[in-house]
């Protein structure tokens, strides 16, 4: 298992979204096909524990900041699922209704008190949008 960068961890969790978002709804077709692969790929090279972690995570935001506010309608119906093209977020669409699930950096620098040295550390965080 190789290490991924902050951006290639975006587009694997960005996998994750897709894959656990999109089981909520009827049924769906991927209108972006390559990025699905690319992104699956990406999550495939993580570690299973790795994995499991973000599975967890977008469950959880899923259940209790985005599945409140959908109606039963949009759920039940045929959705394409598009993900945005710099890989940190999908589109979820019946044509009348757009779920955007997004990814963001926030970026921090710390020092260190001993050293005197300065990380940069990113924490990613998700929200969305619901279009109507």
């Amino acid at each position: 298992m190789m290490k991924l960068n902050v951006e290639e961890t975006m587009a694997a969790q960005t996998y994750v979204a897709y894959m656990i978002a999109s089981s909520y709804f009827g049924s769906y077709v991927c209108t972006s096909r390559q990025m699905e692969r690319q992104t699956y790929i990406l999550y495939r090279t993580l570690k299973d524990e790795a994995q499991s972690k973000m599975e967890k995570r977008i469950i959880s935001f899923m259940e209790k900041d985005i599945l409140p506010h959908l109606s039963g309608e949009f759920l039940r119906s045929r959705v394409e699922v598009k993900f945005l093209s710099n890989r940190r977020g999908i589109l979820i669409s019946d044509g009348f209704q757009t779920l955007e699930i997004r990814q963001f950096l926030k970026k921090r620098v710390e020092k260190d008190p001993h050293t005197g040295i300065e990380r940069t550390k990113y924490q990613i965080n998700i929200c969305f949008r619901l279009f109507r």
